[in-house]
């Protein structure tokens, strides 16, 4: 491998991790400002932009990896949006998964014993927000996975050329301009 085929690689992968990543950045960053507006009576600190910054890298990498790991997979006999609730369903899990190992891990390297650690979390668990961040991060991902389904039915770039470019007044059957 030369310098020159790194180089490609890296710019196709930036070219396919950007749409993504920008689409979960715009909603977590919508979520955590509608958080930090609801909770300013509280006085409790929070960076919208930081954490929406990190989800939105986190979660746009591994929906590019389960993209490629189900790549070669044909879901063809199924109805998609099963498919997508199944998707969303397996996001979920491993938010919820995962959400719980941090927080198990962070308290266990503080009390030096994992058993403790399990004890200190479930003492202080606020299980309501947690579940509510979840399924706030699950309806983001089955958003974005409606989204790219819609993609790869219409063809790529005709949901960007549908929602973002300004349409022909021709081809939209306005009446062509008079001179």
């Amino acid at each position: 491998m030369n310098l020159q085929s790194i180089k490609r690689g890296l710019i196709g992968l930036y070219h396919e991790m950007l749409p993504p990543v920008l689409f979960f950045f715009t909603a977590f960053l919508l979520i955590g400002v509608i958080f930090k507006l609801l909770v300013t009576q509280y006085s409790i600190q929070f960076t919208a932009f930081t954490s929406a910054a990190v989800a939105a890298l986190i979660i746009g990498k591994v929906i590019l990896l389960i993209d490629w790991a189900e790549s070669g997979r044909d879901f063809g006999s199924h109805r998609r949006i099963v498919v997508i609730a199944c998707q969303t369903f397996v996001y979920a899990f491993a938010v919820l998964t995962l959400g719980i190992a941090e927080r198990v891990f962070e308290a266990a390297h503080k009390a030096h014993s994992l058993s403790e650690g399990f004890n200190i979390t479930l003492a202080n668990a606020h299980f309501d927000r947690f579940i509510g961040l979840v399924i706030l991060i699950s309806m983001v991902v089955f958003i974005y996975l409606v989204f790219q389904e819609i993609q790869r039915a219409m063809g790529k770039g005709a949901l960007y050329r549908l929602l973002i470019e300004r349409p022909d007044p021709i081809s939209e059957g306005a009446p062509p301009p008079t001179p």
